[in-house]
């Protein structure tokens, strides 16, 4: 699977199935397609554009969690789990998606079980992703959150040994980790001092996933070094 994209490991007969029931929905940029608590009532596969799922605070802080893109699934997790949307998913330029009521959802689920075991490994990779970046947001220096958040996004996208292309700007990485735009940058030159990243307008090309994991180790070091010396 990469991303969040269960529906391409499906037998084709199920993944045919499943299509055959869509519908097909669109969503102007920047439309909240689910806010925090929202009851949900479609789940939705990416066709192009792309989603910005992010927590947004009363006191107007947004924490960016995750940038979805074409194949990715939305919503699928909270219709089973049969809860309000826990976060705010917003459209990210046009969005062209297929669309699913929770009704025809649920049919389609009871006649293939195998859309049910797909729902459960893409619940359990969800948790993964979203505890990993509570460990990166307590534990890490900023140095580390940032390569450690461009490293896993280049693996859920299921990054070759030679890199990633991401959809991903700078003022996107301030917001996944926690820092003002001026902070990440400076670490982000310095990434690409190292040949580990380039990066062009709204995109961050990963060059060497070993070396960024070196590097993400090698900063963790220091902190606790830090911390040691106090």
């Amino acid at each position: 699977m990469s991303g969040f994209n269960w529906v391409e490991d499906l037998s084709a007969s199920v993944r045919k199935a499943l299509i055959d029931k869509a519908r097909i929905k669109v969503f102007a940029d920047g439309c909240t397609i689910y806010a925090q608590g929202d009851v949900v009532t479609d789940v939705f596969q990416i066709i192009t554009g792309e989603i910005r799922q992010c927590i947004l605070t009363p006191d107007g802080q947004e924490v960016l969690m995750y940038i979805y893109r074409s194949g990715d699934l939305v919503g699928d997790s909270s219709v089973v789990e049969d809860d309000p949307y826990s976060v705010t998913i917003l459209a990210r330029g046009e969005v062209t998606a297929r669309a699913w009521s929770i009704k025809d959802f649920a049919a389609l689920r009871t006649a293939h079980p195998e859309i049910e075991a797909a729902i459960s490994a893409q619940s359990s990779r969800r948790l993964r992703s979203t505890l990993k970046l509570l460990e990166e947001l307590l534990t890490q220096p900023l140095a580390a959150r940032v390569a450690s958040r461009v490293f896993w996004l280049s693996k859920m996208i299921g990054a070759s040994p030679d890199g990633a292309d991401l959809s991903l700007s700078q003022a996107d990485l301030g917001l996944m980790v926690g820092s003002a735009r001026q902070n990440v940058n400076r670490v982000v030159q310095e990434l690409r001092k190292l040949k580990l990243i380039e990066t062009e307008y709204g995109r961050v090309v990963v060059r060497d996933p070993e070396g960024l994991k070196r590097y993400i180790s090698e900063h963790q070091r220091h902190s606790r070094d830090d911390l040691s010396d106090q």
